[in-house]
């Protein structure tokens, strides 16, 4: 079980900080996309901070679990509320726009295996 914590949870922890860093310098599709869809400079950067403060409490949560459980567990809510955006503005129906919902629902499978290794490691 350990490992298959550090596998999930690491590669939670870089995938959320990789989704991060566009939306905190507010650039690429991921910036332009959600500022076509009403979403101000200053929300898109929110969501970076709380994408990236997801990855680094699921990589510090390796080495103090409750942490990992809580990080692990609002990134999920966090990729919950992505997708529901998504299917609102009907983005996984869209051939064109659903390569870039896709990682949301990736993210949300890979939150809930991290989520049950923490609960089993801790």
């Amino acid at each position: 079980m350990e490992v298959f914590l550090i596998v999930c949870g690491v590669l939670l922890a870089v995938s959320a900080v990789a989704v991060s860093i566009p939306k905190l310098r507010l650039k690429g599709t991921a910036w332009t996309g959600l500022q076509s869809r009403g979403l101000s400079g200053q929300q898109v950067r929110l969501i970076g901070v709380a994408e990236l403060a997801g990855g680094v409490g699921v990589l510090v949560g390796l080495y103090w679990t409750p942490l990992g459980v809580i990080a692990a567990v609002a990134l999920l809510i966090l990729l919950l509320c992505a997708i529901g955006f998504h299917v609102r503005h009907g983005d996984y129906g869209n051939p064109d726009t659903r390569a870039v919902a896709m990682p949301a629902v990736y993210l949300a499978v890979l939150a809930v295996l991290a989520s049950i290794g923490f609960v089993f490691a801790g």
